[in-house]
C-alpha cells in the first residue's frame, strides 16, 4: 500500500483504499480489481501446496468461500461502470475472473461487462505467462540478466 501511494504521489497521480465499490468506481479511469481472496490466502495456499495438505486446502477453501459470501454485491456491472468517468473507464482484470451467468451463477464481473471488455482483457491476460516466468527467474537468480545475456549467446551458438 505505502510503495502505492508513495507511487502515485512521484508520477502526479493519486491513490485511496475504499471499502466502498461505488466510491471506488465514482469518477474512476480505469477499474482493476484484486482477487476476491485477501492477500496473505495466496502464501497459505502456496504453502499447503508445498506440503501437500489436502484437508488444509479443502478447510481454505471453505475460509474463502465463506469471505466471498460478504461481498456479493461486489460485481462489476454496466451500472457500477456508469459511476466512472464520463462512463468509459477502462476494465482490466488479470483473469481468469468469476463472470456472472457463464462461470458461475453470482461472480465478480456481469457477462455484459465482460463482453463489452472482452478484447482488452485477454490482451492483458495473455502476458501474464510472462510476467509470472520474470518474476520465478528475478527471484530464483541473482543477477536475472547476466542469465538472460548467457541464455542468448547459447541459443545463438546453437543457431549457428
Amino acid at each position: 500500500m505505502d510503495l502505492a501511494k508513495n507511487q502515485a504521489a512521484e508520477s502526479g497521480g493519486s491513490f485511496r483504499a475504499l471499502n466502498s465499490m461505488d466510491e471506488a468506481f465514482r469518477d474512476a479511469d480505469i477499474i482493476y480489481p484484486k482477487s476476491w481472496a485477501p492477500y496473505h490466502v495466496m502464501g497459505c495456499r502456496t504453502e499447503l501446496l508445498r506440503t501437500g495438505d489436502l484437508k488444509g486446502l479443502k478447510e481454505l477453501e471453505k475460509e474463502c468461500l465463506s469471505n466471498n459470501a460478504r461481498f456479493r454485491e461486489w460485481e462489476c456491472t454496466g451500472k457500477k461502470l456508469k459511476l466512472t468517468r464520463e462512463g468509459k473507464a477502462l476494465y482490466l482484470h488479470c483473469l481468469p475472473a468469476d463472470i456472472s451467468g457463464i462461470s458461475c451463477r453470482e461472480g465478480e464481473l456481469s457477462a455484459a461487462v465482460f463482453d463489452l471488455y472482452k478484447t482488452p482483457l485477454y490482451k492483458q491476460a495473455g502476458f501474464k505467462p510472462y510476467v509470472v516466468a520474470a518474476m520465478m527467474l528475478a527471484n530464483r537468480f541473482e543477477d536475472p540478466g547476466e542469465i538472460l545475456k548467457q541464455l542468448l549467446e547459447n541459443n545463438r551458438k546453437w543457431m549457428l
